[in-house]
């Protein structure tokens, strides 16, 4: 087989952004697509400004299907981020999301739906953009922190409500990133459209670091649940770069991928290959090492690429997910990664 094909496409309606695979056993198979549509229009025909609807899709996905279908739609405001915890929290496969409405929404899986758990309000007139779970690494209290389009950043604490417990002003623009270091649930980092990638510990009110090594703003940032300081960011100028968390004053290592990263994904068992959503160039295959290499072009989608994720399986060949905005697709396949070579 070729190294990445096609099983499946299904047509979402709204515009595709964002793909996750539950990552909790016994769960595996499950994904949810989040979508987003602008509403131009209110019940007397005139224009609404800026209002944009969303829906989440769930589905099961096993090998042995034919053809996918949503086992659940939930209508929302416009989804912008979704990131499932990667421990269960209270017994349940927890979902977090983050809409266009500056809300944050947790979501619990129930007998295979999901069923709204908590939700917290950001900020009035501020889309929130992403979210991330401290928890992803190392069991224990849950914190999630979130980005805007105000530059703001917040960070909550899960318990049986939502508490804020901090905020930041990370960003002169918006800030469309937001991650932890997993290792070191007090440290996350943020991205901004003001080209700034900036560090904070959340006991102190200012970023410990600053850097502006990117050329465009900052899309994209994942820590290594595996390799302890290993840290990916992702940029509208096209490159991805590899970052030691110790020594932050320049990037180990980067490449061009020829088009703005909007996400990147860690392979679940293989440390370094990496799943990145790149915008206008499609759908890359990558490899980290001494340097980031580029294995494999998907091009199958019509439209920007935003959605990505990887399938949490230990197999030979691996499942992911891609969504693509304006043609509205979700496609399914899978990656033979020992077939690829480097292009």
């Amino acid at each position: 087989m070729s190294s990445w094909k096609t099983l499946h496409k299904w047509c979402t309606s709204y515009s595709a952004d964002s793909v996750e695979w539950c990552p909790v056993e016994p769960y595996t198979d499950i994904l949810v697509c989040g979508t987003y549509q602008l509403d131009k229009t209110d019940e007397d025909g005139s224009t609404k400004k800026q209002k944009r609807l969303g829906r989440i899709y769930l589905f099961k996905v096993s090998d042995e299907m034919d053809e996918i279908c949503p086992i659940q739609s939930i209508d929302t405001s416009g989804i912008l981020d979704q990131k499932w915890s990667y421990n269960c929290i209270d017994g349940y496969p927890v979902l977090g999301t983050v809409t266009s409405e500056g809300s944050l929404h947790l979501y619990r899986l129930v007998n295979l739906k999901l069923e709204r758990w908590l939700e917290a309000v950001i900020g009035e007139n501020v889309l929130a953009l992403s979210l991330d779970w401290s928890t992803n690494k190392y069991h224990g209290n849950a914190s999630i922190i979130v980005s805007d389009s105000a530059g703001t950043v917040t960070l909550w604490k899960v318990d049986d409500t939502l508490d804020k417990v901090g905020e930041w002003q990370a960003h002169g623009y918006e800030a469309w990133i937001a991650a932890f270091n997993y290792w070191n649930s007090d440290v996350f980092y943020t991205g901004g459209d003001d080209c700034v990638l900036k560090c904070f510990d959340r006991k102190s009110p200012d970023a410990v670091l600053t850097n502006r090594s990117h050329e465009a703003g900052v899309t994209a940032i994942r820590s290594h649940v595996d390799v302890e300081h290993q840290l990916l960011t992702g940029s509208y100028d096209e490159k991805v770069r590899l970052w030691d968390a110790r020594q932050m004053k320049r990037c180990l290592t980067e490449t061009n991928v020829g088009g703005g990263v909007w996400r990147l994904k860690w392979h679940p068992n293989r440390k370094g290959v990496i799943l990145a959503a790149c915008m206008y160039g499609g759908f890359r295959l990558l490899r980290a090492e001494e340097t980031i290499d580029i294995l494999y072009e998907y091009l199958e989608h019509e439209s920007i690429a935003y959605g990505a994720d990887w399938k949490f399986e230990n197999k030979e060949l691996s499942m992911v997910a891609t969504c693509s905005f304006y043609d509205c697709n979700l496609l399914i396949g899978k990656i033979n990664i020992d077939n690829t070579k480097i292009l």
